[in-house]
């Protein structure tokens, strides 16, 4: 288990470290062939950087699905902007006694590392992330 443990820290921090503008996106500059033309694609740096963990509903890998992230923020933030506003804050410095999923997902999947990606992607993950909720998606996750 320690061995495991080590290993997904590892993978974590390899992946969350920005090498090069991820998928033509130029730093500074608007997106290359994202549809919309301005700013950065969310769902562009959820692959890059959050995938490796995140799946995109249930069943989890090693975290919450995004689906039931969305939901949990939808549920403790009235407006998009408050929660993508938590969410961005929460991914630079994660904080258990912070964290909006159930304290039952922490223990189960601890907490995530620390994103150390910019701003700008940090803010279009997160609003991307708050754009995933299904209102269908019924229990906790």
């Amino acid at each position: 288990m320690k061995r495991q443990t080590v290993f997904l820290v590892v993978v974590l921090l390899f992946f969350s470290i920005p090498v090069v503008a991820p998928f033509g996106v130029a730093r500074g500059g608007a997106p290359q062939g994202v549809p919309g033309g301005a700013g950065i694609d969310g769902e562009a740096v959820y692959r890059s950087h959050c995938l490796v963990c995140h799946s995109l509903a249930p069943p989890p890998k090693a975290a919450p699905p995004i689906k039931g992230l969305a939901k949990h923020y939808r549920e403790a933030f009235a407006s998009r902007e408050a929660g993508v506003a938590y969410m961005k804050a929460f991914m630079k410095k994660p904080d258990a006694s912070k964290a909006i999923c159930h304290k039952e997902a922490i223990e189960r999947f601890g907490l995530m590392p620390a994103m150390t990606l910019p701003d700008d992607e940090l803010q279009a993950v997160a609003a991307w992330i708050w754009d995933q909720f299904d209102p269908a998606m019924t229990g906790g996750h």
